[in-house]
């Protein structure tokens, strides 16, 4: 944000003051109260939406949070209490380790403050400049070049240990997967040693060929074929056996509403339920419809779907029955392992078309995660899908960098005001106005265009041909990244920073370099705004949610008409969109590091905003969300990998920095500082690529070791020994000189044992209860567990709510007649026709525990 002299006192045209600042925090502050206060009086009214955690039937009840509800505010004491390994114990391993990530950014910006700030902002407010307010506290106020060395020397220290805090976390990453990987719980699983091929050549899917094709441990397998016709035929059947549901409930609520009407009547008389339930049947409350719409017979609805419905689940046994097991075209299949170790060794090795720019093989993949439309497809069209799909988001990146870039110029409305003559009116604005248009309207658009982006990238991303929603969900995370960066960081400091100076640049190009030197820091205070934005505001929001809120309400009050449609909206719990989280976050990080030598405030803005935002999600994890797409660690591991990129941006910016302002040794330095940073992190990617990808357990790969031990000069009788050159050969150091890789490896393999051991103790921890019953499969269930459910669903069981007129038990009766399954067990239509439903989950016809698979 820049000011003027003739608005809120500032002192210098382009400075920053702390009365901008203070626009854009007391309403926003203020709205953050005034939410947390409405969430604190609310919650438990509206327990399903704000704490289903502790007691909804979706959860099991050892996977429950304690909610002790002794006083309103008695679960403020757990959510204190609880320590985070409570959410990798009873939530998932995603979730715990989202909250780690958000504790790392945290520690990073305010390790960093505490760095940073006694140093260089003495430097920048004695620098010589003549900035005013708070842009004597950033590079702007620098007008000597011998102070630069400060920002050298920081630089080099700073970045440094942010690569380094990155490379120990990505270390204990990997010691923490591994413990999780081989849990008891999770190794005991079908899935854990089930791996997908794509990819794969029809002779090589025979199920005579699988010990051939697969090795000598693989156990069963199940091909993926491709059948879009059956496909549309399953849902087909699906929306019919509803609209018959729906239908049927209608016709049940009209006539026991009809009912009581009749009887509230003076003088009307009634019959019994039978006579009753004739005359409905009979009367104007069956529902009917026209076929076709408008212009066709009138027909009874209920009789013309059920009769639909049979012709439809008949055309699909005869599908089914049709369909060859030697059909051509299927071009994945998943098999299943002997034990989880060999699966990992088939996932590492086995590959059919190894040249390819896709991923042709995934690990512990769950049926509930994949996207069967995507499996069979050919490779021409995956690849075709792909290339589109990564067409259509580079375009959309850079096109909307138009809207994003007049939102960023509204932070210098001074300068736009100069600039465009018909605009000049906005410097008559009152101070308080100009202050909220340049200090809270530009974060509050850019965060509100921006929201919607991941939505529409995980639709694309499942249309690229991803098999499984968490790949898809990984591709819009690599997505997302790069456009926030883009539209948040770089399109909006430019916008907000360059075209301040414009016109100035245009009447004096040799001004150029200093202008831009003295100018672009200020781009920084936009980014003070908006971490307030999302730090209180936002962050409350989270909490509060009252947009979802009045959506859960509107269905359940106004909109479900059937004890389905009920069920299905309690039972229903909001997700973790990691695609749309981890990179809004990397980008917070992102921006904090680049501006960490250029205006250090923006450090400990972006630790106050993360710690804010950290205790809504961490709220979240214990009270709210349910862990809906599992990556097993791989979003973390994405912005572990993503995160390097803050330290190139900030090293090119100081780059630009010392150059526009003729400092070339302290920019040949910087270069240094870059080119070291990139070969490194190429270097300890590598290293780290089979221990990340593989998750090479040591107490497989040493079995290995002994035969190489001639070869690695290790003692075969010493284990400590074969444990150490098992780790080296993995992460690709035996052919270094010694003994740097021993020493290396002993470095590396210290911190991941250390995470692992950790991470296991939480796991195994017997006060915990933490471990579900693995479902163990046989015979029918075990041969369709990996088949598309266009093979293995059945004709959903119509659910209906039983009533005083007994027509349910018509309907039922005519529904079983045509072999359609119904129930009207644990719902009724009372005497005032309003429809009740039991919930107690172990009581609903239609739910089904979740199985672990």
């Amino acid at each position: 944000m820049f000011a003027s002299p003739d608005h809120g006192g500032h002192q210098d045209s382009g400075s920053t003051s702390g009365a901008a600042i203070l626009a854009a925090f007391i309403p926003t502050f203020t709205i953050a109260c005034i939410y947390i206060i409405i969430f604190l009086i609310i919650r438990d009214w509206f327990r399903k939406f704000y704490s289903p955690r502790t007691f909804l039937g979706t959860i099991s009840e050892k996977h429950r949070t304690p909610d002790a509800k002794a006083t309103r505010f008695e679960w403020l004491r757990s959510f204190w209490s609880l320590p985070d390994k409570f959410i990798l114990q009873h939530n998932s391993l995603d979730a715990y380790l989202y909250l780690r990530f958000l504790w790392f950014l945290i520690f990073t910006c305010l390790a960093g403050s505490l760095l940073i700030w006694p140093i260089l902002l003495p430097i920048h407010a004695t620098g010589g400049g003549q900035a005013k307010q708070l842009d004597r506290l950033s590079f702007a106020n620098v007008d000597r070049n011998d102070y630069l060395w400060a920002h050298v020397v920081i630089a080099w220290v700073w970045f440094g240990a942010v690569f380094v805090a990155i490379a120990i976390e990505r270390l204990k990453l990997v010691g923490i997967r591994q413990a999780y990987y081989l849990d008891r719980e999770y190794s005991s699983r079908l899935s854990a040693r089930t791996v997908l091929f794509l990819n794969v050549p029809d002779e090589a899917l025979q199920p005579q060929n699988l010990h051939n094709t697969f090795g000598d441990q693989a156990e069963k397998s199940w091909p993926v074929k491709s059948v879009p016709d059956l496909d549309a035929l399953v849902k087909k059947r699906t929306d019919t056996a509803m609209n018959l549901e729906s239908a049927q409930v209608d016709y049940i609520l009209r006539a026991s509403k009809s009912r009581k009407h009749n009887h509230a009547s003076a003088g009307i008389s009634h019959g019994t339920g039978n006579e009753e339930s004739q005359a409905h049947t009979s009367g104007s409350h069956r529902p009917s419809r026209r076929d076709p719409p408008l212009i066709g017979v009138r027909a009874d609805k209920i009789a013309s779907l059920r009769e639909t419905l049979v012709d439809t689940v008949h055309d699909i046994e005869t599908y089914r029955s049709n369909v060859s097991d030697t059909q051509s075209g299927r071009a994945a299949v998943f098999v299943a392992y002997s034990s989880q170790e060999a699966a990992h060794r088939a996932f590492q090795t086995i590959s059919f078309q190894p040249r390819l720019p896709l991923e042709d093989r995934f690990l512990a993949v769950q049926p509930k995660e994949v996207l069967w439309e995507n499996l069979a497809m050919p490779v021409p069209k995956r690849l075709s899908k792909a290339s589109l799909a990564l067409v259509f988001v580079i375009v959309f990146t850079i096109f909307f960098s138009i809207p994003v870039g007049i939102v960023g110029t509204l932070s210098n409305v001074k300068e736009l005001a100069d600039r465009v003559q018909f605009l000049a009116w906005l410097k008559d604005l009152p101070s308080p106005i100009l202050g909220l248009l340049t200090g809270l309207v530009p974060p509050f658009l850019t965060s509100w265009f921006v929201s919607y982006v991941p939505k529409l990238f995980r639709h694309i991303a499942k249309l690229s041909g991803e098999p499984t929603t968490s790949q898809a969900e990984l591709k819009t995370q690599a997505w997302y990244l790069v456009f926030q960066v883009v539209q948040v960081f770089l399109v909006t400091t430019f916008s907000s920073g360059a075209a301040a100076v414009a016109t100035k640049i245009a009447r004096n190009p040799a001004s150029a370099p200093d202008l831009l030197a003295s100018s672009l820091p200020k781009a920084s205070n936009f980014y003070l705004t908006y971490f307030i934005l999302q730090g209180t505001t936002s962050a409350a929001s989270n909490v509060l949610n009252y947009s979802d809120l009045f959506e859960l309400l509107f269905y359940e009050w106004f909109w479900d008409k059937t004890p389905r449609q009920k069920f299905t909206t309690h039972a229903q719990m909001k997700g973790t969109p990691w695609a749309s989280w981890y990179p809004k976050f990397t980008n917070f990080f992102i921006i904090a590091i680049v501006y960490s030598c250029i205006a250090p405030l923006t450090l400990g803005f972006a630790t106050i905003g993360m710690f804010i935002y950290y205790l809504s999600y961490r709220y979240s994890m214990f009270y709210v969300r349910q862990t809906k797409i599992d990556t097993k660690g791989e979003a973390y591991k994405r912005a572990l990998q993503q995160m390097p990129t803050a330290l190139y941006l900030a090293q090119l910016c100081l780059i630009g920095l010392f150059s526009a302002r003729q400092a070339p040794t302290q920019a040949a330095l910087i270069i240094v500082l870059l080119v070291l940073t990139a070969v490194g992190n190429l270097i300890f990617n590598r290293m780290l690529k089979p221990l990340e990808l593989y998750l090479g357990v040591d107490k497989w790969q040493e079995q290995e070791v002994p035969l190489l031990a001639d070869e690695d000069g290790v003692d075969p009788n010493d284990e400590a020994a074969l444990h150490a050159a098992s780790h080296t050969r993995r992460l690709g150091l035996q052919y270094l000189p010694k003994p740097v890789p021993h020493k290396v490896s002993h470095i590396l393999d210290s911190v991941i044992s250390s995470a692992r051991s950790k991470a296991t103790g939480w796991l195994n921890d017997p006060a915990a209860l933490i471990h579900d019953e693995v479902t163990q499969l046989s015979g029918r269930d075990l041969d369709n567990v990996y088949l598309a459910p266009a093979f293995s669903s059945k004709t959903p069981k119509l659910w209906l709510p039983s009533d005083k007129l007994g027509i349910s038990k018509t309907e039922i009766e005519a529904n079983e007649t045509a072999h359609i399954a119904t129930t009207d067990q644990a719902a009724e239509v009372d005497e005032n026709g309003k429809l009740h439903w039991d919930h107690h989950f172990e009581n609903v016809p239609i739910y089904s525990a979740p199985k672990t698979i």
